[in-house]
């Protein structure tokens, strides 16, 4: 399923939230009407994601449907696996970006997978764990309780995550460690396929008693299915993931070695959406008021507070965010029983942030 879906009514509100011809022409392109304007033919890039609507991939939908791909010269596809990890698709080159966490890449990355990290979108590590509002309150536990008390109560918990490896379900270990709680074996970490559909569902049917994902579905839970927010990690994490590097842009090294100008190109149309996100933080919110049609206005305005701070100003991925994916990394490692990364693994084996540098200077 391609983000191309999107009805022309959803069109037509999203041009007149953003305002402009320029809003137009941004729009259109996002769902393939027209092609980009631009002073050359439009290159396509393919990338790829989780799932098709989030705060977290909303950077590059803005870059999108805001026309600064299109400034950039490009015209950008985007296809949603429903899948929570996605690296083998990259590796089979079935997209020349991936959207993800970038722990995900560092872990093929150290089995010698031809892949690089260039680039960073949201710096928050944005998946909300929400849990039974009726679990919590019994526990005596709420949203602004301390880091250690909210991680005890999820022992005992079945939590849905979208499968094993993938961030929410490496946050759930985390936070699991950090209380002393072995996950397998004191909790249960339940993969829910069909994305925030699914997770939804499961909570409805009472097949687990929270989940580990983005909003706006965590918003959605909280507002429809009897749930409250145990961690909201856009405006309260653990003091430790607040400057924590959690959607990237991964390419395979092929793609570098040859399509190197689609990259700078890329990361061009993505620092132009991200600028304009930080900087005009209402033109945003008109735009997401179209692009979330259909959510509900009050979960809307509760997310949309929230979410529109979790965007990096420069997309540029620096050494300390490396350091600390490579902590986080290991400390999931550790709850799986298996072998920390290599001591010998540095941000150069990870990370090429030359191709950000290089937009960033050339806009």
């Amino acid at each position: 399923m391609t983000l191309k879906e999107h009805s022309r009514r959803t069109v037509l509100k999203t041009v007149a939230a953003v305002g402009g011809v320029a809003a137009m022409q941004g729009v259109a392109t996002a769902i393939g009407l027209v092609a980009p304007r631009s002073a050359h033919a439009a290159t396509t890039v393919q990338s790829l994601r989780s799932t098709a609507k989030s705060w977290l991939w909303a950077a590059e939908d803005y870059g999108i449907g805001g026309g600064f791909f299109g400034k950039a010269g490009l015209e950008v596809n985007v296809t949603a696996t429903r899948r929570g990890v996605n690296t083998a698709a990259l590796i089979g080159g079935n997209a020349d970006i991936l959207l993800g966490a970038p722990g995900q890449t560092m872990k093929v990355q150290v089995q010698n997978q031809p892949l690089k990290l260039i680039g960073g979108l949201v710096n928050k590590y944005a998946s909300n764990v929400v849990v039974k509002k009726d679990i919590l309150d019994k526990a005596g536990v709420s949203e602004a309780s301390s880091v250690e008390d909210k991680a005890r109560v999820l022992k005992g918990l079945k939590m849905g995550t979208t499968g094993p490896g993938a961030g929410p379900d490496n946050l759930l270990r985390y936070l699991m460690d950090k209380a002393g709680i072995n996950p397998d074996r004191e909790a249960e970490l339940t993969p829910v396929q069909g994305g925030g559909k699914g997770l939804l569902a499961a909570m409805d049917r009472g097949v687990i008693d929270g989940f580990c994902l983005s909003s706006p579905t965590a918003d959605i839970a909280i507002k429809k299915f009897g749930a409250a927010y145990l961690f909201n990690m856009a405006t309260n994490p653990p003091p430790e993931l607040n400057d924590y590097l959690y959607i990237s842009v991964a390419v395979a090294q092929s793609a570098i070695d040859g399509k190197r100008d689609m990259l700078v190109d890329y990361m061009k149309g993505l620092t132009l959406g991200l600028r304009a996100i930080n900087g005009d933080p209402n033109a945003f919110k008109g735009w997401a008021t179209g692009w979330f049609e259909g959510l509900d206005p009050d979960v809307f305005e509760k997310a949309f507070a929230s979410n529109s701070r979790i965007y990096m100003p420069d997309p540029t991925p620096r050494e300390h965010h490396f350091v600390k994916n490579v902590e986080f990394v290991n400390l999931s490692l550790k709850t799986l029983n298996k072998d920390p990364m290599p001591s010998s693994f540095g941000f150069a084996d990870a990370y090429d942030p030359s191709i950000a540098a290089d937009a960033v200077k050339q806009i």
